[in-house]
């Protein structure tokens, strides 16, 4: 019985919101040659089935198997990684060659039963999987997450412009051998040329309004490197709906979350009782996901969504029955320092380059001191060397202050921001728009699950709203 003893094949069943979005390639790296799938070759093998599906395939004729003889044999030229791993993730000290050598060891086990060995070498044979870099080299036109497959009778070859790159190239390979015969774990020899539509392929989950153990963010982690998403996006902080307090007169005694604890007593207090991740937990989750090809940009979303923050400083609320408990007083001159503060804590507990500060969804009557909250951030966290991103709020936070153009926006409603507006004026936008790709399970105001086959028949990342093709 084939082994499959990773979360791949589970159905995405997420607690919360998630969300998925794509950015372009930047126009460097966009103009690559393309030509059709197939092949010409009489008899030759077919384009193997994964997801995403190969860019191009020029099929062979045989098939290599796996076999207990196998190895997976890391480049020693490049085992630590090349020039151009870095600058290419949000994550500082990606991971290398070696390190995604390692994860494919373990998940070949997990799903065939079969322990390969991984050396480092310039040499390989005819039964093993020979993991390199250098495609640029060959191809120059290849983006940075592209890479060159060969599968012969003289072994296979992955070849990334990049470490994450050849990792992509590995996905392929697995998703091969789960559908292959598994009493010979036999591939389909052929070359492929293989890179991604789309530079920043994000999986936003909100891990803030219900718990989730660390041992399930794992899973997802792995699912969605699996398909070759190789972004993460967490929100740490956020509470159920919560009403203006001329409602709801108990708001202070409703739920909130906020899922980092420090060992700082300043900032200890607010750390969730049922599920919190200390800055080791942390640690090993980057560890984890960075092995699997992943960033992780950290969210802590203020002013708004702030109960975990309001119920412990009535005092920093607004004070008005229509204003709702979890957004924080911008007016009050202790509340900007003490987020700032906030982010001082934790920004070392996180190897991203971006931090999302999330900025929506707040009182709509103060979009000016909203706006300059935000550019305040900005600053601020530029000087911490991270650049920012937030959630889209120009429609609802409405003022004659412009936000600066260097944050990016995440797009996910149209009634918060005009997505076409932000890009004329030059803002960088990722698209996560509502209904298509942005879904909050059992509520009456989106979808519990995203339709797929909407998604694939209809959806671009460019397509801000699938009903009005004007909206792109």
């Amino acid at each position: 019985m084939k082994r499959v003893g990773i979360a791949f094949l589970a159905a995405i069943a997420a607690a919360g919101v998630i969300g998925v979005s794509a950015n372009p390639v930047p126009s460097s790296t966009q103009a690559v040659s393309s030509k059709p799938s197939g092949t010409s070759k009489s008899n030759a093998n077919p384009t193997p089935f994964v997801i995403p599906s190969l860019q191009e395939w020029e099929g062979a004729k045989g098939q290599w198997k796996l076999s207990a003889a196998t190895r997976i044999v890391v480049d020693a030229a490049y085992a630590n990684g090349g020039a151009l791993d870095a600058g290419n993730m949000y994550m500082r000290n990606p991971s290398n060659l070696q390190q995604f050598a390692a994860t494919f060891q373990s998940d070949i086990s997990a799903v065939t039963g079969i322990d390969v060995e991984v050396v480092v070498s310039s040499k390989y044979g005819k039964n093993d999987i020979f993991l390199t870099l250098g495609a640029e080299k060959k191809d120059p036109k290849l983006n940075h997450e592209g890479y060159l497959l060969d599968i012969s009778n003289k072994g296979i070859t992955v070849q990334g412009v990049t470490s994450r790159g050849s990792f992509w190239g590995t996905r392929s390979l697995l998703q091969m051998l789960i559908l292959a015969d598994e009493d010979g774990y036999a591939l389909p020899q052929g070359h492929a040329r293989d890179y991604p539509n789309y530079n920043e392929r994000l999986f936003m989950q909100d891990i803030a309004r219900k718990p989730i153990p660390m041992s399930d963010l794992e899973e997802y982690a792995t699912l969605t490197s699996f398909y070759k998403y190789n972004t993460l996006l967490q929100h740490y902080n956020d509470n159920p709906a919560v009403q203006v307090k001329g409602v709801m007169k108990d708001w202070q005694e409703k739920y909130a979350g906020f899922r980092l604890r420090s060992d700082n007593p300043e900032y200890s207090m607010y750390a969730s009782n049922d599920t919190a991740y200390t800055k080791q937990d942390m640690r090993q989750f980057q560890d984890f996901v960075k092995a699997r090809g992943l960033d992780l940009i950290p969210e802590i979303d203020a002013p708004a969504h702030s109960l975990c923050f309001t119920k412990f400083h009535p005092e920093w609320s607004i004070n008005s029955d229509t204003a709702r408990g979890d957004w924080l007083d911008l007016g009050n001159p202790a509340v900007e320092p003490f987020l700032k503060g906030v982010w001082t804590e934790f920004v070392d507990w996180f190897d991203s380059s971006e931090i999302s500060i999330g900025a929506d969804e707040y009182d709509p009557t103060k979009g000016d001191l909203a706006r300059t909250f935000i550019n305040s951030m900005h600053d601020f966290l530029a000087g911490l060397n991270r650049t920012t991103r937030m959630w889209g709020s120009d429609v609802r936070l409405p003022g004659t202050v412009e936000i600066d153009s260097d944050i990016l926006t995440v797009h996910w409603e149209k009634s918060y921001s005009d997505p076409n507006a932000l890009v004329a004026r030059g803002q960088k936008v990722s698209n996560l728009n509502a209904p298509d790709a942005y879904l909050v399970p059992r509520t009456y105001a989106y979808e519990d699950f995203i339709d797929s086959r909407k998604i694939y028949n209809l959806w671009e990342p460019w397509v801000f709203d699938i009903l009005d093709k004007t909206n792109t």
